[in-house]
């Protein structure tokens, strides 16, 4: 095969592959093991509940994915939370690490730095949390972009620049 023919195969598949990892992942039931899952118990999931809620409220260092059959909330390092910017001579923890997922009609799972895990039957929870959670994550993209907006339009000096039409064309 020639060069040229053997460069555009690989750009195919290349394309292919990338079109495959966007592509959206839903998580169905049958894909989730039951064995591993402790039945419902009302204290653990009022607090996991109450950790969630409480998490949702700090948007840096967050990452918040929801679909129609799970959402989760997950950080790098939980102890980063709170604060706004990561220090530059922080080493990054696997410790720290921290993952709380809702799979509707199942239940609820926290995994800690990758050694501990809990699962919990809650078939109500992700009804109950999903609407909240779409709302502080609507939130959080709008406080999000307006910061990157007003500090792109102020960095690049294009704010000054609108600035300068808007008072000689009102």
């Amino acid at each position: 095969m020639k060069s040229k023919k053997i460069k555009k195969i690989a750009k195919l598949i290349h394309e292919e592959l990338r079109k495959q990892d966007r592509a959206p992942k839903l998580v169905k039931s049958e894909e989730i093991p039951n064995g591993d899952w402790s039945e419902y118990d009302s204290e653990v999931s009022d607090k996991f509940k109450k950790m969630v809620l409480n998490l949702s409220n700090y948007k840096n260092n967050i990452n918040i994915s929801i679909d129609s059959n799970r959402l989760s909330i997950s950080t790098g390092d939980i102890t980063n939370v709170k604060m706004p910017k990561r220090s530059s001579n922080t080493l990054y923890n696997d410790d720290h690490y921290v993952e709380m997922s809702l799979v509707k009609n199942l239940g609820f799972s926290i995994n800690y730095g990758y050694k501990v895990r809990s699962n919990y039957k809650d078939e109500k929870l992700f009804d109950e949390l999903q609407p909240i959670l779409v709302k502080k994550l609507k939130e959080i993209n709008a406080d999000n972009f307006n910061e990157i907006w007003s500090e792109l339009m102020r960095d690049s000096g294009i704010l000054r620049d609108s600035n300068l039409n808007d008072i000689l064309n009102g």
